[in-house]
């Protein structure tokens, strides 16, 4: 019993500290929705014979160098009128609902529909035009080939498709499958990459030989990936050990998870400890080649908006243990990022939640130390939360967007700057995982 004691002690106080970590958050999302911020990643074959083959389905533009699938929609004012189609018009919100949603990215839609699932009354309250916040995309019409969907904000999806069996870490995928709705998927196992370096074909195999570490960097470079994909293996396994779906903000936690507990014990229960560490810590301990580390940088900045020094190693556990597995396969859903903001409006709108449109939130009310509700710029009008007021904004974006009083909030939270590491650590956390 005392050895038993010692074993699952690590592994309790990892749970209280991923569930500190994870429950904040409202912005539920899969472990590849990345903001597709570098623009040198294309979906591409692997094989380079195809390479003209594949420009036929494939816009790549050398100028702002990224990729797009060609689009059966003919002029943008025709993607907006579909998206504004599957919203709908839910006229006037009602004075009163158990929660309200302030955003409606993709997080706040999932935290949305869940509640809408368990009976909650809930509306979601969006400034722009269309929902799905970083979500979207613009068109680009070639008059020789069509017109081409562009998508801005996630792009690099994994574990989606339907019809491929579902991990029990994938949020996004539980959140859809809970609701009843799918999100049908193209999938492919390689991607082109303009990097300075030279053009390359991205695959699984890319630290073995041969691969793009190999042509890059050579044979050391290749071990120190070996050898970096080892020490992780046993980290993704912590993290699968826990279904996301588990985790809870009070005492019920026990129940949901404390059943997964014993899946930590496969492995050295301290190593654990490295899930809430920066992934920077397990790279500098295996990695010296600096194109390896600028590729996890970049890596890391497409799962969170940050480089390795400011990305939690749980993100990477997870990503890392999809991404290079032997035969990994990516999703690329059919009709871009919007396909999933559509099955997540449709699950909120069929059990009678709301969205609202052009719907701006000026302030988010706090009396006696909780939230209330919310004031919309339209004619002031103020709508009461019953329960609560989920936030969909990043927290440095909510801090200083002036919907909030943050002395309503400890100064310790709210005076930190972004050069924080510490900060950027747990609200990658809160953002990414």
């Amino acid at each position: 019993l005392e050895g038993m004691a010692k074993t699952m002690l690590p592994n309790v106080i990892l749970l209280v500290s991923l569930t500190l970590l994870l429950i904040p958050s409202t912005k539920v999302v899969d472990s590849f929705i990345v903001p597709l911020s570098i623009r040198s990643i294309v979906p591409w074959q692997s094989d380079k014979n195809r390479l003209q083959q594949q420009k036929k389905n494939v816009y790549y533009n050398k100028k702002f160098r990224f990729g797009v699938h060609q689009s059966s929609v003919s002029n943008q004012a025709e993607a907006d009128e579909g998206n504004a189609s599957i919203v709908g018009k839910s006229g006037e919100p009602r004075d009163t609902y158990d929660v309200i949603v302030v955003g409606s990215g993709i997080g706040g839609l999932s935290c949305a529909a869940m509640l809408a699932l368990y009976g909650y009354s809930v509306a979601v309250f969006e400034s722009h035009y269309a929902a799905g916040g970083a979500a979207h995309g613009f068109q680009v019409k070639d008059p020789k080939t069509g017109v081409f969907q562009f998508d801005t904000g996630p792009s690099f999806f994994s574990g989606l498709n339907p019809n491929i069996p579902a991990k029990s870490s994938n949020p996004l995928r539980t959140v859809l499958e809970a609701i009843g709705e799918r999100v049908e998927c193209t999938p492919y196992t390689s991607f082109g990459l303009s990097l300075p370096e030279g053009d390359f074909i991205h695959t699984s195999g890319f630290g073995e030989a041969g691969g793009v570490l190999d042509q890059v960097s050579g044979t050391k470079a290749v071990s120190e990936w070996k050898q970096l994909l080892q020490n992780m293996e046993p980290l993704a396994g912590a993290v699968a050990a826990l279904p996301t779906a588990a985790l809870r903000a009070d005492i019920g936690t026990v129940v949901t998870a404390a059943q997964f507990l014993p899946n930590f014990a496969k492995g050295n229960p301290f190593d654990n400890f490295k899930l809430t560490k920066p992934f920077s810590d397990i790279v500098n301990t295996a990695v010296s080649d600096g194109f390896t580390k600028n590729w996890l940088d970049l890596l890391c900045f497409c799962l969170s908006g940050l480089p390795a020094d400011g990305t939690i190693t749980a993100e990477m556990a997870m990503m890392m243990g999809e991404f290079y597995e032997p035969d990994a396969i990516m999703d690329c859903p059919k009709g871009g990022a919007s396909a999933i903001v559509d099955a997540l409006v449709r699950g909120i709108k069929k059990r009678g939640g709301s969205i609202f449109l052009k719907s701006h939130v000026d302030k988010i009310i706090i009396e006696d130390g909780r939230a209330s509700g919310i004031q919309l710029k339209k004619k002031k009008r103020i709508i009461k939360a019953k329960k609560a007021v989920v936030s969909n904004l990043s927290v440095w974006d909510l801090f200083g967007s002036g919907i909030v009083d943050t002395a309503a909030f400890p100064k310790k939270v709210c005076g930190r700057k972004n050069g924080d590491t510490s900060r950027k650590i747990i609200y990658a956390s809160s953002c990414g995982f």
